[in-house]
């Protein structure tokens, strides 16, 4: 039998174009979504549950137009996405961050996450 699961959603700006944060109850994942223009929030000391161990997914198009999708891993998902807008060869539009409420989320742990990710892109062939 399948249970339901209650997911909330916190818009900090009460828009639906601004970050997103998202989280299930009872469980210890989060998860935030953000256009790339409010990227320097993310190490202003306002989101400091993403200043830890966690995957993230850049997401933006090519000059032709096409889906590019760039899945990292770090232990300070914050700090890290900072450089890659500029660096990954792509026009990039959003950020996707995923961490933990606690500390139990290491970088063994990222790292899988990492690998699962990016096989699931790889078999999925929606995006490059």
């Amino acid at each position: 039998m399948n249970h339901g699961k209650q997911l909330r959603l916190f818009l900090p700006d009460g828009t639906p174009s601004g970050p997103r944060y998202y989280e299930l109850v009872n469980w210890t994942g989060q998860a935030v979504v953000m256009p790339v223009s409010r990227i320097k929030e993310l190490v202003s000391g306002d989101w400091p549950e993403f200043e830890r161990p966690g995957v993230y997914m850049v997401r933006g198009e090519s000059e032709e137009g096409h889906g590019r999708l760039y899945i990292g891993e770090s232990e300070n998902v914050a700090k890290r996405v900072q450089g890659h807008p500029a660096s990954l060869g792509f026009e990039v539009t959003e950020l996707l961050l995923f961490s933990s409420k606690d500390d139990n989320l290491t970088k063994s742990h990222v790292l899988w996450l990492e690998s699962a990710l990016i096989d699931l892109a790889t078999t999925a062939k929606r995006i490059s």
